[in-house]
């Protein structure tokens, strides 16, 4: 596990990059262009593809300082700290994995599913630059946090990835899907154990409340344990749409989507309807805060 982070604090926030200031991510969309481009893959390609692969899962680790980094911007920007970086990660994790599936198709495959995953690579890394999934949280880092804690799925990106990767995996033939799973076997195992390690420590030294002291229930009902649980949902819901028949995968995605969507919806219902109540509700003041008139007996 990792080590321990010193108690410093910092009161910025680092800014979401662009994939042109992410050189994992940079470097993974120039490896898929150039396996859509090149019809059989020379070694240095292979190489580059393979590399890339390997050092995304450095890259996670190169930045923090160990257990309790998310701490570093203060408890009050942690969950929105804890988010962005998961999403990031994630990102430059999935494009590797198409990138690796790729070369693999140039190898032992048809080369007719290559344009495809290159076309999904490109656009599974250029979707957290696009204006709309930057504007789902506000740039204040109290606020995002607070949004992220108190919000709904459609302003948590790490939710919105998560039922986009299902409809993705829903959608893709048995081809694509063998080939993407032999690409997380072989080249992505080890950054999914970072990843799982690097989280896992940060969603077990979070949270103060006490119904979320275990460890156990933090991971299905705190919502940081949650996002990681989604974020490592490709890694099992792969084999098991392989598995099974696509109508009974499509089935699973679908209940698994509405445990991510239903509950927000139950809550937003039930704010909607207090909200109605209290408007509807006649205001009555205290007879002590009533302004007395003049000439008229104080009680």
């Amino acid at each position: 596990m990792l080590k321990s982070a010193p108690d410093t604090v910092s009161s910025s926030l680092p800014a979401a990059r662009y994939f042109f200031r992410d050189p994992i991510r940079m470097v993974a969309m120039a490896c898929a262009v150039l396996l859509m481009a090149i019809p059989g893959p020379p070694l240095w390609l292979a190489i580059a593809a393979v590399a890339i692969s390997q050092a995304n899962g450095i890259a996670m680790i190169a930045g923090i300082l160990g257990r309790g980094w998310s701490l570093r911007w203060g408890p009050r920007g942690r969950s929105a700290v804890l988010a962005s970086t998961l999403a990031s990660d994630w990102t430059n994790t999935s494009v590797c994995t198409l990138v690796g599936a790729m070369l693999l198709l140039r190898l032992f495959g048809p080369p007719q599913i290559v344009l495809a995953l290159g076309l999904l690579a490109l656009g599974v890394g250029l979707l957290p630059d696009v204006r709309f999934c930057r504007a789902l949280l506000p740039s204040d880092l109290a606020s995002a946090s607070r949004t992220l804690s108190d919000g709904y799925f459609f302003r948590d990106p790490v939710k919105i990835g998560g039922l986009v990767a299902l409809l993705i995996l829903c959608t893709l033939d048995r081809l694509s899907l063998t080939f993407i799973f032999w690409s997380m076997a072989l080249l992505q195992l080890n950054s999914a154990l970072i990843l799982a390690d690097k989280y896992l420590s940060e969603v077990r030294t979070g949270g103060t409340a006490v119904v979320f002291r275990s460890r156990a229930i933090r991971m299905f009902l705190a919502r940081d344990g949650q996002r990681l649980m989604i974020t490592l949902l490709p890694f099992f819901f792969v084999p098991f749409r392989l598995a099974v028949p696509a109508a009974e995968a499509r089935w699973t995605a679908a209940a698994v989507a509405a445990l991510i969507v239903i509950p927000d919806l139950l809550r937003l219902g039930g704010r909607a309807i207090d909200g109605m109540l209290t408007a509807g509700s006649p205001r009555t003041t205290p007879d002590r805060l009533r302004p007395v008139r003049a000439g008229a007996p104080a009680r």
